[in-house]
């Protein structure tokens, strides 16, 4: 679900908007269509209807009743990004990942990031606009399973390497004991990264955890 920043009570009769997003790599795209509230169901089943969305959507979630650090995070950071353009910023239900608080997923490509501040926000919008991610931001692509992830996200900060369609997983291996190999292309080399599941030290995820908890962890042994 989501909202312009800044807008609280609908009219419960209005036509809504609605966007229908392929994230896909090599898929990737978003149609949209308008619809009157009470026709929302249908309306999304439809095959009939959509038309291209050639923009970018950015989703800032705010979902407080989740948990109260993305609002009181994420608000900030929405009230930023609208500031400076409007047009791509919305503010979202859950994404998941409140204890990175603020996240901010990217449609089509389905680039999220997380741990952002309202100072981040020109960066942000830059980067997005140049087809580029913030790698030391970076909390992952929507279309990949989390191995791949964790993978990218290693290979970004140790290479510097931005560009949304730069890295593409050419394969996955379970090394078994815990530890995974991922093989990522870039401009023709293959970068071997060697992943080890771990865990954090317990301590409380999200703003309204109630007890200790442990997180997984993907850490770096080597790339090759």
């Amino acid at each position: 679900m989501i909202r312009r920043h800044g807008t609280r009570d609908l009219d419960p009769h209005g036509p809504r908007r609605l966007f229908l997003v392929d994230v896909r790599r090599g898929h990737a795209r978003t149609l949209t269509r308008t619809t009157p509230a009470t026709s929302i169901a249908h309306a999304a089943a439809a095959a009939e209807g959509w038309s291209p969305h050639g923009d970018q959507l950015l989703l800032v979630c705010t979902h407080g009743k989740k948990d109260w650090c993305c609002a009181l995070r994420g608000r900030p950071v929405v009230a930023a990004l609208a500031a400076l353009d409007p047009d791509p910023v919305w503010e979202c239900s859950h994404l998941g990942g409140d204890r990175f608080a603020a996240t901010a997923l990217s449609l089509p490509s389905g680039i999220t990031h997380g741990r952002l501040s309202p100072d981040d926000a020109p960066a942000l919008l830059a980067a997005l606009q140049d087809d580029r991610v913030l790698p030391h931001l970076l909390r992952g692509r929507s279309c990949d399973p989390g191995v791949v992830q964790a993978a990218e996200g290693h290979v970004r900060l140790q290479r510097g390497i931005d560009g949304i369609e730069a890295l593409r997983p050419r394969a996955v291996v379970d090394e078994e004991g815990g530890r995974w190999r991922v093989d990522l292309e870039h401009g023709g080399r293959v970068f071997g990264v060697h992943l080890r599941v771990g865990s954090a030290p317990a301590h409380r995820l999200t703003c309204s955890a109630i007890d200790d908890r442990h997180a997984r962890t993907w850490e770096l042994e080597h790339i090759d």
